[in-house]
Order: C-alpha cells, then structure tokens, then sequence
C-alpha cells in the first residue's frame, strides 16, 4: 500500500533529554496521519502529555527533517547531518533565539509500505550555550501491522 492523499498509521516515539547531569526519558505511542505534499514527506500526530495536547508535525526531505511543534509553546526546528541552524522557540511571554546541531540523522522511510525508521540526535543551543543532548527514535507503520 503505497502513500496517497493520507494514509493513518500507527506511531511510536521515544526521545531522551539530557540536561546537565539529569536524563529524561519519553515513550509512547499513538496515531497518525502520513501524506504526501509537493514531493515532501509529512507526518502529523497529536502528543498528550499530562492533559496537555500539542500538534506535532514532521516534514521529510531528503537531507533535511523539520519539526513543528503547536501548543503553548511553538517550536519550528530543522535537521540537517553536521550542520547547526537557528530554530523558532515562541512562549506566550516571547521568542527565544535557539539553534540546533545534528549530530547523528538516519532516516529508513518505504513509501511502498508506508512505514518509516527515524533517529535524530542533536544537541540544543541557547545564546551559544548548550542546553541539552536530544535524541529522538521515531517508527511509524500502518495502522494494523504494530500488533504483530
């Protein structure tokens, strides 16, 4: 089954946070939406986490990965392998200036078979310093092949 206008498939996340010397650590798994959009790759989920819901969005190129993120807070970030780039941090109370390096990005993505691998480390920077170490795993499938 090939990608068309929209296909639902079944998500799989986990990130880890290192800040300083704590770690964080996130896994959960929800649904949603993959389609296709002048020749770029989206993915869009809605994530809850205590009672608050963001939209988060993937847009996959081919040497680059976005994530938007709308709630409270919005963030605009951009991926691209050894290269550091500025990103969007908007709280109610105003923007931050902050820019991300990636420092490891593979994606597996089989557009035949609508599902997808993606690994994306970086580090955060805020005002040149760090602010912490991310790492984000990322699967997503169609919506019945997860129970097997």
């Amino acid at each position: 089954m090939a990608i068309k206008d929209q296909t639902d498939v079944e998500i799989h996340l986990k990130t880890k946070i290192r800040q300083e010397n704590d770690l964080e650590e996130f896994e959960f798994h929800t649904n949603g939406q993959l389609f296709l959009k002048n020749n770029a790759l989206y993915l869009r989920y809605t994530e809850v986490i205590e009672n608050q819901k963001t939209q988060i969005m993937f847009k996959f190129e081919e040497n680059r990965v976005r994530m938007n993120r709308s709630g409270d807070i919005l963030t605009k970030f951009s991926f691209v392998k050894s290269q550091r780039i500025p990103a969007l941090y908007q709280t109610p109370t105003g923007q931050m200036q902050l820019e991300t390096l990636t420092t490891l990005m593979a994606l597996n993505i089989d557009h035949e078979e609508t599902r997808g691998e993606v690994a994306i480390d970086y580090v955060l920077y805020a005002m040149q310093q760090i602010v912490g170490q991310y790492e984000i795993r990322l699967q997503f499938m169609p919506k019945s092949s997860m129970l097997d």
